[in-house]
């Protein structure tokens, strides 16, 4: 970590935060994690987020973050995109900055005073391209090449995605930090007695099986709800199955495979569910299985190992790797074997209280301090 005595200390850092906003999902909240883990460390450098009007969230207006409002957002087009070559370069470099950081894909790609890193946090739109609708999948493969060959450095969330810029985009591995994010201290097990005050509080079943992400193809939530039909033909299990998460690209395909369902009184949707009821829900799910296709981190598996559940996800990109030795890992697309490994974890209390130990062991590993060491290290980098 930097701190006052650095030979880097007093950089003027820009980090472009516009991707925080109200219902954010991914992006968004792993822009906030990493606000949030460099506003507490004691870095020495002058730290400024840009954020849309309206949207700078309290913690951040109390953390002494310098705060730059504006009123162009990233999602407007063309307009977003000749603002971010042509305004903003004007404005940071009469700010005297020395490094921007666009956290959400996007930098300038004129040449700047300044020094540039971005946020590469996946390639869906290059590995996945049906699961974007045809015009977002075009504009995010280009920005994204344009991003990572014209920036200095490139912020990765995983080493596979890592290794992804490189295969796909011809990054070089030199020119990749990879930065993980980590559970915020809200995601923690829970004791017996307080599980019981909660469950009664949100009337949730006494036994359930939790799935939390964007209702998308890529996450895979069909398969999910096919091998549960699975467990409870097959099984006495009396476990209903919650999924959490916003509608995304073709979620209608997926509810209606809720409403199909011949079990579909047994399955719950939640499409808006708030930090502190999400962090329930995690605590008091008996295991939480994530059969995503593609995920550039997976956060949510994280959060469910910090809290104290089980976790069973598929075997693909970064899951590995976040999950280490800490959980069961299953062929995304086969509902059997999904099915099968359930069953066979929520049969067995011995390993349900092993995993759990696990879990909750790895999740500490990620830490916001890590996270805000490197990427300030990365900061350093740049300023050589």
């Amino acid at each position: 970590m930097i701190f006052e005595g650095s030979m880097f200390a007093g950089l003027k850092i820009i980090l472009d935060l516009r991707c925080i906003r109200s219902g954010m999902t991914g992006i968004g909240i792993s822009a906030l994690q990493m606000v949030s883990a460099l506003a507490k460390s004691r870095c020495g450098h002058q730290l400024t987020g840009l954020f849309l009007k309206g949207c700078v969230p309290e913690e951040i207006r109390q953390s002494g973050i310098e705060i730059l409002e504006v009123s162009v957002d990233h999602e407007h087009h063309p307009m977003g995109e000749f603002w971010l070559n042509f305004s903003l370069p004007r404005l940071l470099s009469s700010r005297g900055a020395d490094v921007f950081h666009g956290t959400a894909f996007l930098i300038p790609w004129v040449k700047t005073p300044f020094r540039k890193i971005v946020t590469i946090h996946d390639l869906i739109a290059y590995k996945f391209p049906e699961t974007y609708p045809w015009g977002f999948r075009k504009y995010i493969k280009w920005v994204t090449r344009f991003s990572a060959h014209h920036a200095d450095r490139i912020i990765v969330p995983s080493e596979n995605t890592g290794h992804d810029l490189q295969a796909i985009l011809g990054v070089s591995a030199d020119k990749i930090d990879v930065v993980p994010h980590y559970a915020p201290s809200a995601f923690r097990a829970l004791n017996g007695g307080e599980k019981e005050v909660q469950r009664t509080a949100l009337a949730l079943p006494d036994k359930f099986i939790l799935n939390v992400g964007t209702l998308e193809p890529r996450k895979n939530q069909i398969a999910l709800i096919e091998a549960f039909e699975i467990i409870r033909r097959k099984t006495s299990l009396p476990h209903h199955l919650i999924l959490a998460g916003r509608e995304g690209y073709r979620a209608g395909e997926i509810l209606d495979k809720i409403n199909r369902s011949p079990c579909a009184k047994y399955i719950h949707y939640f499409p808006e569910l708030d930090d502190e009821r999400l962090s329930m829900f995690y605590a008091l799910a008996d295991v939480f299985v994530f059969p995503s296709r593609y995920d550039g981190f997976g956060l949510p598996v994280l959060e469910a190992m910090a809290s104290g559940t089980p976790v069973i996800v598929a075997e693909t990109s970064s899951l590995p790797e976040v999950v280490g030795d800490a959980g069961i890992f299953i062929p995304p697309d086969s509902t059997g074997e999904i099915a099968k490994r359930i069953i066979s974890l929520l049969s067995d209390k011995k390993r349900l209280s092993e995993f759990r130990e696990r879990g909750i062991a790895r999740a500490a590993l990620f830490t916001p301090e890590r996270t805000a060491s490197l990427i300030l290290s990365s900061y350093e980098k740049v300023a050589r």
